[in-house]
């Protein structure tokens, strides 16, 4: 939006805007309009909370204002889209691990925190941890190289992704470790969702498979706390396996 100097009053109006509905932005000075010029839709951008408009601020003398070409505004609003756009890309890539696309592990924890604390606020139930090893990621990367290493890891993963839904986590614990969190769920539906994981693992991975440990969280948990539980009970399943 423009702003000249010696402007007494502005006046604008909030609109929605779309393709089917333009709208203005007016700037007024000590003697009358100086600019009212249309908005066009693909020229705003809108975080996704509280749908605000974003827009530069230009000073300029107020006689100028008239001659001011709207495709100059047009393009500065392009420019800041980038940016935006930029901007969302690197803090994306600073949460994600780069080889299996998981969240860091410092960003899984600030989630997994997140989450119980909306459980101890709202009162809801339903917080399950699976702590995943690969088993036997050494001997491949000994036998077949690191580079097959990376793909048996990248394809644990892709099947942890592909049964769990938009709003659980799985983030990177370690090298060859993964922290899985479900959430609205009871240990039994857990039980049934890592189960699934497993044999996903098995048929994308032929001779390949995960030891898994869960743990319900409890309204008083720390991410740590779960975590730990869910890491030893790793262990009691791997024991078990032989």
């Amino acid at each position: 939006m423009t702003k000249p100097r010696g402007v007494a009053a502005e006046e604008g109006q909030a609109a929605a805007v779309t393709a089917d509905t333009p709208t203005t932005a007016a700037t007024r000075d000590l003697v009358g309009w100086a600019l009212q010029s249309p908005l066009r839709h693909e020229g705003a951008l809108t975080d996704k909370v509280a749908r605000r408009v974003l827009a530069t601020a230009l000073d300029v003398d107020e006689r100028t204002l008239t001659a001011l070409d709207s495709g100059a505004l047009h393009t500065a609003l392009d420019r800041l889209r980038g940016l935006v756009a930029y901007c969302d890309r690197l803090a994306a890539e600073a949460m994600t691990d780069d080889l299996t696309g998981a969240l860091r592990r410092g960003s899984g924890i600030k989630a997994l925190r997140r989450e119980l604390d909306r459980v101890r606020r709202t009162g809801d139930t339903g917080i399950v941890v699976a702590f995943f090893d690969v088993d036997g990621l050494k001997a491949v990367n000994d036998t077949d190289g690191h580079a097959a290493g990376d793909q048996l890891l990248r394809a644990v993963v892709a099947a942890i992704q592909a049964r769990i839904r938009s709003y659980d986590l799985v983030f990177r614990y370690g090298g060859d470790e993964f922290v899985c969190v479900l959430v609205g769920v009871t240990l039994a539906q857990a039980q049934r969702t890592v189960g699934d994981i497993r044999e996903k693992v098995g048929r994308k991975t032929p001779g390949h498979s995960v030891s898994v440990g869960i743990a319900e969280a409890t309204a008083d948990d720390t991410p740590e706390a779960v975590i730990g539980r869910a890491d030893a009970a790793l262990y009691r399943d791997r024991a078990a396996a032989g």
